[in-house]
């Protein structure tokens, strides 16, 4: 039978690179950051509809969209924030739910999925078990501007909205800590494996 494990872990605290690791050891991960990147660099027609009729159609240009255009309306408009989150949320869970039935008879009895805002959107219960990255805020900030895909401004609203180390780790039911190198983090990764290994075979 399939066990579904969850990943999840403040921004910059390391989850891309668990994922990344447990790809290249064939495990299968469905990743919540890429599917929402892929919305908007490889729009489908019906989320391109979406934006145009509910968000703005301003800011769809050659069936395009600006995420910065998107980034000021909803700054300014918290109804159109939620909506818009609303929508993402829904189709992040379908591909997720897809993968997973798709997956469900793979060879390797775990199946990861990677989402940021796992506790936040109450998704705990979906899985067996929920892995917790925890850095400190400092790593965290320095690892996602050294990346140079957020602001600063951008990466205070996410931290903001996310909740608190102390509340992933009361909810979580594994703890990777990621303070140090990116060696010392997979040491620590290989260590969770091999439990998780045994735990699979059960």
């Amino acid at each position: 039978m399939t066990k579904l494990v969850g990943i999840t872990g403040g921004i910059g605290s390391g989850k891309t690179t668990l994922s990344n690791h447990l790809k290249k050891l064939g495990y299968l991960v469905h990743e919540s950051d890429v599917v929402v990147s892929e919305m908007y660099t490889k729009p489908k027609k019906q989320f391109l509809s979406f934006i145009k009729e509910k968000i703005s159609k301003d800011v769809v240009s050659h069936n395009k969209i600006n995420k910065t255009e998107i980034a000021n309306v909803i700054f300014h408009n918290k109804a159109i924030k939620k909506l818009l989150e609303t929508h993402i949320h829904k189709e992040v869970q379908n591909s997720r739910d897809a993968f997973i039935k798709k997956n469900k008879n793979n060879k390797n009895k775990l199946i990861f999925a990677d989402i940021p805002l796992l506790f936040e959107n109450k998704l705990e219960k979906g899985f067996v078990l929920v892995i917790c990255i925890i850095s400190s805020e400092k790593n965290r900030i320095k690892r996602v501007l050294e990346s140079k895909k957020f602001t600063k401004e951008n990466l205070n609203k996410i931290l903001k909205a996310q909740t608190t180390d102390k509340e992933r780790k009361k909810r979580s039911q594994i703890i990777i800590h990621n303070n140090k190198t990116k060696k010392d983090f997979i040491f620590s990764v290989e260590k969770v494996l091999k439990g998780l290994i045994k735990w699979e075979k059960l």
